[in-house]
């Protein structure tokens, strides 16, 4: 098994996050695999439906057998009898001699992982749903019935219901699959996790040399992938963690601007649709409200902004203050005072009170 790769690796101890979200789904998969019936773990993409798949066939009475993987997106549909129930010799043109067990057959006394389930062929189902019922399988080009002694755990990131009143989907075959159904959460629904995540992977792409999260990114940084809605969950935070590891300036800490630029194209392109008038607008209010409250930060901005009616979010504000600090109108702060205006500030705002003109001596 092991040089074939049909083994499970991942156990519930390496799946992290202190959540409700995950500690429930974790809870109720522990549940599922003490049991022998057939699990179908719901997800969008990225949120670890294999991880579960395996730590639950490892918690399960057949971890000592194979974990056999299939991914139905991967693999051709004029391919998929043949790679799942196997071949007898001459079945068809280039048919090894001797013929070929199938998946099926690979994870008897095991598991066997039907991902992405839901790009099942129509076609292909009938054939599948027999399997699942009969626990029987006859090999593409065969008369013979084999029997199968496998565990079936299905995952899909689509509304397989929806496919059923679609059509495209089987309603008996949707039955059969969604015995022990699992939802595993997006990582926007545990937000909890996401420092946590950050901090697992950093130690695992540095070699434990940087462990806390706030020696890599910069506190705004850490604020706004709090924010971020992770569309591609947990892997496109490893994705992300990799990405800026092997990229990051030792001497420096990862800033918002030096996110992927799929990850800010949304902020950046927020702020570059306002007219300079409006950008002024926005940067003189923020001015007048750091005065008024002697330093002010960024949520409360936000705040004032909301109560005031003004269509101005938490990240165009950071976006403006930035630009601010960098004009030398404001210094950011750390802690509870925000952002305070420096002299250029004041005197640019002393001039906008006078109506544009400057005092006598400026």
């Amino acid at each position: 098994m092991r040089k074939d790769g049909l083994t499970a690796v991942y156990e519930f101890e390496d799946i992290v996050g202190e959540s409700r979200a995950i500690k429930k789904a974790k809870e109720t998969a522990k549940k599922i695999a003490s049991c022998d019936s057939t699990v179908l773990i719901y997800g969008e993409s990225g949120t670890g439906k294999e991880l579960f798949a395996q730590a639950i066939h490892n918690a399960s009475r057949r971890r000592d057998g194979p974990f056999v993987p299939v991914n139905f997106a991967a693999l051709p549909s004029n391919l998929l009898e043949s790679e799942l129930f196997g071949y007898e010799e001459g079945a068809f043109t280039g048919a090894k001699k001797g013929g070929k067990p199938g998946l099926f057959e690979k994870a008897g006394g095991g598991t066997i992982f039907l991902d992405e389930i839901g790009d099942a062929p129509p076609d292909f189902q009938v054939r599948l749903l027999r399997v699942l019922q009969d626990k029987r399988i006859i090999r593409v080009g065969g008369l013979k019935v084999i029997p199968v002694d496998v565990r079936v755990i299905a995952a899909t990131n689509k509304d397989l219901w929806k496919k059923v009143k679609e059509g495209s989907f089987r309603q008996d075959l949707y039955y059969r699959l969604s015995v022990l159904p699992l939802l595993i959460p997006p990582l926007r629904e545990r937000k909890e996790d996401i420092l946590i995540l950050l901090g697992f992977y950093l130690k695992r792409y540095t070699g434990a040399r940087i462990t806390n999260v706030y020696d890599f990114f910069e506190e705004d940084t850490l604020d706004y992938l709090l924010s971020y809605g992770w569309p591609g969950n947990v892997r496109e935070l490893v994705n992300l963690v990799e990405y800026l590891v092997s990229v990051k300036d030792e001497t420096a800490r990862i800033a918002i601007e030096d996110l992927p630029s799929n990850m800010i194209s949304g902020m950046l392109s927020a702020a570059s649709d306002l007219s300079e008038n409006e950008k002024r607008e926005i940067i003189i209010w923020i001015m007048k409200k750091i005065r008024e409250n002697n330093g002010i930060g960024r949520r409360a901005l936000a705040e004032m902004a909301k109560r005031e009616n003004r269509n101005l979010g938490e990240g165009m504000i950071r976006r403006m203050m930035k630009q601010m600090e960098r004009d030398g109108l404001i210094e950011l702060k750390i802690g509870a005072k925000g952002a305070v205006l420096t002299g250029k500030g004041k005197a640019l705002l002393e001039i906008v009170d006078n109506g544009g003109k400057r005092e006598e001596g400026m």
